[in-house]
């Protein structure tokens, strides 16, 4: 998701933003979560035009219409201790379908293959059960848990690729 489609979402201007992006848009979207989101990575994006390729992306379906389904990205490009923290959000009727592991595999890969990173982070709800199921199919391990400011109580998971 670029500068340029976020700015338009943000100001209602959806088909612009639609056409920008080259996908269509889920309606109702974004919620005051998801607007939240955008405005913080459209600020970072603003600051470093060099983080975009780490920060959004939308999860699209493969089909003629490509739906936006969801949203991925990474907290931004590895840690000091290498790490890239990842994200991702698939909107409600798309869930338990395994669309967030199809795209946390391929962002994996890119990071793998463009960058590098060979240390991968999850931060999820410990009442998020879908989530940490699927961390662990991926081989994600409990690494420690910390308080977020917005969402609580998060458990932290590593995964070493090599």
């Amino acid at each position: 998701m670029s500068p340029a489609f976020i700015e338009a979402l943000l100001a209602g201007r959806r088909a612009e933003a639609a056409a920008s992006g080259g996908f269509a848009l889920p309606e109702g979207w974004p919620d005051a979560h998801d607007e939240r989101f955008l405005r913080l990575r459209l600020g970072q994006m603003r600051g470093d035009p060099s983080l975009q390729p780490w920060l959004a992306r939308a999860m699209l379906l493969r089909t003629r219409q490509r739906p936006m389904i969801g949203h991925i990205g990474f907290h931004g490009p590895p840690d000091r201790r290498g790490a890239a923290e990842m994200g991702y959000t698939v909107l409600p009727p798309y869930r338990r379908r395994r669309y967030a592991l199809e795209a946390a595999q391929g962002m994996m890969e890119w990071a793998v293959r463009e960058h590098g990173v060979r240390l991968f982070r999850l931060s999820i709800s410990p009442a998020n059960a879908p989530s940490l199921a699927m961390a662990a199919k991926m081989g994600f391990r409990h690494a420690g848990e910390h308080v977020d400011e917005e969402d609580g109580l998060e458990l932290i998971l590593e995964l070493v690729r090599e």
